[in-house]
């Protein structure tokens, strides 16, 4: 018998730690809700046990480095950098507050989430977020964007589904900060931020 070859990628990923299991459980339970939290049938121990399959999953998204010029006279141009992200799947995008860490890993291609907005289809989405949200701060002259670099990155996502008595649900926990990616996930269906 002839083992199968297991095909894989080298990706950039955001964040460099993942979450541990009990920190996941303890995640999808904060998530759960207020009004379930307050059955005491329901614990970290309760999702554990009631774990039907998980996986970490790799969700992609673009990061573009853009630099805002804004003129100043009599002084010099004021350049700032910062950080524009696009959801790859929903066109979901915003600006990101920090830098985050990358690091180069190799993945699975089958944990990997497929892009469903193209390198080619970006400009519209950088453009959205340059004209709705950085020159908004700038009342009177707007400044000038130049991109630098675009890139393809990935957010590990943990997808658990949990199946009992009083749950048959799938939660999509941050592999980085165990946040809930409720919010995202619903968009990623809905799918109502891409621009025509």
């Amino acid at each position: 018998m002839q083992a199968t070859e297991i095909s894989t990628k080298k990706i950039q990923r955001i964040g460099s730690e993942t979450i541990s299991d009990e920190m996941l459980y303890k995640a999808i339970y904060k998530s759960i809700g207020v009004k379930r939290r307050f059955n005491k049938a329901w614990s970290p121990d309760y999702i554990r046990n009631h774990l039907v399959r998980k996986e970490l999953i790799y969700h992609p998204f673009w990061i573009v480095k853009n630099l805002v010029v804004a003129a100043r006279p009599p002084f010099p141009s004021k350049r700032t950098p910062n950080i524009i992200f696009i959801d790859a799947v929903s066109g979901y995008r915003g600006l990101f507050t920090k830098i985050p860490p990358l690091k180069d890993e190799e993945v699975e291609m089958d944990v990997l989430v497929t892009v469903q907005l193209p390198e080619e289809e970006l400009d519209k989405y950088i453009i959205n977020v340059q004209q709705k949200q950085i020159n908004r701060s700038y009342v009177l002259k707007k400044p000038l964007h130049e991109v630098k670099e675009v890139s393809l990155v990935y957010l590990p996502i943990w997808k658990a589904k949990i199946k009992g008595d009083h749950i048959n649900e799938t939660f999509y926990i941050n592999g980085n900060s165990g946040e809930s990616e409720k919010y995202m996930s619903e968009r990623w269906k809905n799918r109502k931020d891409l621009l025509e």
